[in-house]
């Protein structure tokens, strides 16, 4: 999935805090790098290079084959490796907001769910809470230039992850 950079932060960082094991491809990550350098023309190639590389490096021991033969039928051609690298990397779920990629999986024979940016926080949250608080703490850490404060922070995710927001503030 793309998501905002906020969003994908707090993913990248739940990773690193050992609270999931993600599946990705390349064909992902050449996705994600494609759609960095046209929805972010302020961002020089050089930019967008050193961020999917990072990535990579990251995700290495995450990449699974994405061969689109190995989706079922019914799942539209441009998310065909998405479900094959699910299947592939012996995932469980798709963080997804595509609805129709959700019904597509739903309708298809596969034991993969679908479930959006926010459920699937909350499904960490719900798991462990401490390291959901861990995760907006690095994340408060890491952002030197200009600095946040939790509360920043906190706000930044509200659109993406309103759930775990509101969990955050209880």
């Amino acid at each position: 999935m793309l998501v905002p950079i906020t969003a994908c932060d707090f993913l990248l960082t739940a990773f690193d805090l050992d609270l999931y094991e993600p599946v990705v491809s390349n064909m992902v990550l050449d996705e994600v790098e494609r759609t960095l350098s046209t929805d972010f023309p302020n961002l020089t190639d050089e930019a967008v290079r050193y961020r999917v590389d990072a990535m990579r490096e990251a995700l290495a021991d995450q990449i699974a084959t994405a061969d689109p033969s190995v989706a079922p039928s019914g799942i539209n051609a441009k998310d065909r490796h998405v479900v094959a690298a699910a299947i592939t990397g012996e995932a469980t779920m798709i963080v997804s907001n595509d609805r129709r990629l959700g019904n597509e999986v739903a309708a298809a024979s596969t034991t993969l769910t679908v479930l959006t940016l926010d459920a699937f926080a909350s499904t960490l949250w719900d798991a462990s809470p401490d390291g959901v608080n861990a995760v907006v703490d690095a994340l408060v850490a890491k952002r030197q230039r200009p600095p946040v404060t939790r509360a920043e922070l906190i706000m930044a995710l509200q659109p993406h992850l309103p759930n775990v927001v509101k969990a955050l503030g209880e």
